[in-house]
C-alpha cells in the first residue's frame, strides 16, 4: 500500500495560538512541530482554504507527500503563498510514454515499454529523453518556487538554509538513485520525519 500523506505544520511557539482558533485536529508531531488539520484538507497538493485563513495568526507549512506520484510543500503566511515545491515522480514517465507513442504508434504501450523485465526499450527512451531541453526545464521549473529561505519561519538557522538550497535544486535532483530519497532528506534536514502516513480521514483511527 503506498503512502497518502497531507497535512499542515506550524512550529511549538504557536501551538497556544492554534489551539484558540480550533483547526479541528491539532497534535504535536514531535517537540519542534505542531501537526494541524481542517475540515477541508483532503489528499492533495493545493492548499486548503482554512488553512490559508489560519495563516492569518502564523506560518504554515502545509506538505504532502502521494508516494507514486509527487511530493512538496506550500508556505503561507498571512495568507500569502510564500514559497512551493511540487516534485513529480512521474515526470520522466510522462516524457517517455510521448515519446513511445510517436514511436510505436501501433503498439500497446505499456506492454512495449514496462513489461520486459530486461527494460530495454523504456532504459532507451529514458536515456533519450534526458537530452531533451524540454525535459530539463520540466524538472528545474518543479524547483522554481523553493524560496527556501522563508523556511526562516520554522526557525531554520542559516546552515539548515543552505542545506535546503543544496538539495532542492534541479542538478541535486538528476544524482539521486531513487527519486523518493529527496523527500526522505528533506524531512530529515526539516526534523519531520514523522509526518507519514497521515492524513485527515485516517487520523480517527490512528489515535484510537
Amino acid at each position: 500500500m503506498s503512502e497518502f500523506t497531507a497535512g499542515s505544520l506550524t512550529i511549538q511557539r504557536y501551538k497556544t495560538q492554534l489551539g484558540e482558533l480550533n483547526p479541528g485536529y491539532i497534535r504535536d508531531l514531535n517537540d519542534k512541530w505542531v501537526l494541524f488539520m481542517t475540515a477541508d484538507t483532503e489528499v492533495g497538493e493545493e492548499l486548503p482554504e482554512q488553512v490559508r485563513m489560519l495563516s492569518a495568526a502564523m506560518p504554515v507549512l502545509y506538505f504532502y507527500n502521494f508516494e507514486d506520484h509527487a511530493w512538496g510543500y506550500r508556505i503561507v503566511n498571512q495568507g500569502e503563498e510564500l514559497a512551493a515545491l511540487h516534485v513529480s515522480y512521474e515526470l520522466k514517465d510522462e516524457f517517455i510514454l510521448k515519446l513511445a507513442a510517436e514511436r510505436y504508434p501501433d503498439e500497446d504501450l505499456f506492454e512495449r515499454v514496462y513489461v520486459d523485465p530486461s527494460q530495454t526499450v523504456y532504459n532507451q527512451l529514458a536515456q533519450e529523453i534526458n537530452g531533451w531541453p524540454s525535459y530539463e526545464e520540466a524538472v528545474a521549473n518543479q524547483f522554481a518556487n523553493r524560496n527556501v529561505e522563508q523556511f526562516r519561519w520554522f526557525e531554520v538557522d542559516d546552515a539548515g538554509i543552505e542545506q535546503l538550497r543544496a538539495i532542492l535544486n534541479a542538478d541535486y535532483y538528476r544524482t539521486l538513485g531513487s527519486y523518493r530519497q529527496l523527500v526522505r532528506e528533506f524531512k530529515e534536514l526539516l526534523d519531520m520525519k514523522e509526518m507519514s502516513w497521515i492524513r485527515y480521514d485516517d487520523l480517527g483511527r490512528r489515535d484510537r
